[in-house]
């Protein structure tokens, strides 16, 4: 029973050291947009449109950031890992619709994301802010798309994040698709 004790007490102090690093890595956020992600040579026009394929070297070109200092991007929600309308882990995207009803973005457009707490997904395609730690790196993640399992390759990933709706976005990458075209969120 002391045993039982401990372990809870214990659980309850680290979930309460990771709750104060969770909001004091939100408070000192940098607010980043899409174009941080991508190299400075190659511009927006560059980056390839939802629908279109991009060039491999160009996507893997990943922009080196500094990883001690959290940031805060925007973006659409794409699950990888969810039960009902919990997402547990998912892949946040420039655009509504990427990968699933349009070709994906490069990997330097991807970011992976598992967030400290299941975020509740109310619709399709959510608008998200995640604030965190954002690591370069290539790597692939499986998820199911409608149409069946997809392998894609991402370019940063952010552990123990914090998730949330997101209010407004200034980010000019930042789209929907819609059957009339590509339109500015």
């Amino acid at each position: 029973m002391k045993l039982a004790l401990s372990l809870l007490k214990l659980a309850t102090m680290t979930m309460i050291g990771i709750g104060s690093l969770a909001s004091s890595v939100s408070a000192g956020a940098q607010s980043i947009l899409w174009s941080d992600l991508r190299p400075a040579d190659q511009s927006r026009t560059d980056a390839p449109l939802p629908g279109m394929a991009s060039s491999r070297s160009q996507g893997e070109t990943l922009v080196s950031r500094d990883e001690e200092h959290p940031v805060a991007l925007t973006g659409f929600i794409l699950p990888i890992d969810q039960d009902g309308d919990l997402v547990y882990e998912f892949m946040l995207v420039p655009w509504a619709g990427a990968c699933s009803h349009s070709a994906a973005p490069p990997p330097n457009q991807l970011v992976h994301v598992v967030s400290d707490q299941p975020f509740r997904l109310s619709r399709v395609y959510e608008v998200i802010t995640v604030t965190g730690l954002l690591r370069p790196g290539l790597d692939k993640a499986q998820l199911f798309i409608m149409d069946g399992v997809r392998v894609l390759d991402y370019g940063y990933s952010m552990s123990h994040a914090q998730v949330a709706r997101a209010s407004s976005s200034l980010d000019p990458d930042l789209k929907s698709v819609s059957p009339f075209g590509v339109m500015p969120r």
